[in-house]
């Protein structure tokens, strides 16, 4: 693509969530790789229980948001528009059609980054023949559009554009961490989710699995910390009951910010991710417990089997307690050598090697 200028229409935390985060990211670190670029924060979910979701508040957000857009178009000199497409949700993508019927027309060029899949698959078998047309009229086409891996293309192709690229995501390199002391024989193994501390997400399934090892061992000899937060007071009622249950063997830290995050992935032993969450896509977790040098059992789900470290990974078919469970006494009785998950996150996933990546894409270096 020739030389441009972006407008980035996408939020920024918070809600603290992956799409967020990278798109934060784009927003502080592509000036640095001689990208030019204004920021429209398209600031439509309150918390993390609000994404995806609809109330009338939203459509003012968005007007207002395409109103600003498209006066920067002209004031800023802005002529390619950046935009993360809706996964297969009805409210999310009429939304879309809204941005695009608003602003698509006044910008040279689009750039359209599939951070959350399932639209392509929900455009054929769950959409209307209307919908279809549309989608195809409003999203297809686009300049460039942006996937996370190989295996994440297909969203992309089910609207096609001039050009697809794979950018993975990058985290921030914490630095080392010293994992050489060796684990006292009498300390449990400390699991730990990270995320929206949901069914999808694959928090009851952790939990399952670590009271199933257990039992299969005599003792707790396994704990699981969970950090995030609950969708909704269900779930939240549902895993306190569990930590009642089972105390020593099963607690809830919260929400964990950036420092808390470090410390938990630290001190932790794995990183247990069993998702089947519709919209997953490269989830940053999986990336930050790789710099902190910590193995990882995940299932295998959209584009995690792509991103894990060979040799410093677990993965099982998601909703299979019984595979998780034997993935964990696995783990705990063959663990990874030292260094191994740290340097395939150095060799692939860092932020700088992301932006680098990012940058190369949209000027077609």
């Amino acid at each position: 693509m020739p030389k441009m200028k972006l407008l980035v229409l996408a939020q920024t935390p918070p809600p603290v969530h992956g799409q967020s985060v990278m798109v934060r990211t784009l927003v502080a670190g592509l000036p640095g790789e001689g990208i030019d670029l204004e920021h429209v924060n398209l600031r439509l979910s309150r918390t993390s229980a609000d994404i995806g979701g609809w109330r009338p508040g939203k459509f003012l957000a968005v007007l207002d948001a395409c109103f600003h857009a498209v006066t920067a178009r002209f004031t800023q000199g802005c002529d390619t528009l950046y935009y993360v497409p809706a996964p297969g949700k009805r409210g999310a993508l009429y939304r879309d059609w809204t941005v695009m019927l608003l602003c698509r027309p006044f910008f040279k060029r689009l750039v359209l980054h599939w951070h959350a899949p399932g639209l392509g698959d929900w455009l054929a078998h769950r959409a209307t023949a209307l919908e279809r047309a549309v989608t195809r009229r409003l999203l297809g086409g686009a300049d460039l559009s942006l996937v996370l891996g190989e295996n994440l293309r297909a969203d992309a192709e089910a609207l096609p554009a001039r050009t697809i690229r794979v950018v993975p995501n990058g985290v921030a390199d914490p630095g080392p961490a010293d994992r050489s002391a060796s684990r006292p024989a009498d300390r449990p193994f400390d699991v730990l989710f990270l995320g929206l501390c949901c069914e999808d997400k694959g928090l009851f399934d952790a939990a399952a699995a670590v009271l199933e090892a257990n039992f299969r061992t005599g003792a707790v000899n396994f704990r699981l910390t969970a950090a995030g937060e609950f969708p909704d007071d269900t779930g939240a009622r549902r895993y306190a009951v569990l930590a009642r249950q089972n105390p020593g063997a099963i607690r809830h830290a919260g929400f964990a910010a950036a420092s808390a995050k470090q410390a938990l992935l630290r001190q932790s032993d794995c990183l247990c991710l069993p998702t089947r969450f519709p919209n997953e896509g490269q989830p940053l977790v999986v990336l930050e417990a790789m710099a902190a040098d910590l193995p990882v059992v995940a299932s295998r789900w959209r584009g995690i089997p792509a991103m894990l470290a060979p040799g410093a990974s677990r993965l099982v078919p998601p909703e299979n307690v019984a595979a998780l469970t034997e993935a964990l006494l696995d783990l705990r009785r063959n663990p990874p050598p030292a260094g191994v998950a740290r340097a395939h996150f150095l060799e692939n996933y860092t932020v700088e090697k992301h932006l680098r990546c990012l940058a190369t894409a949209l000027t077609g270096r």
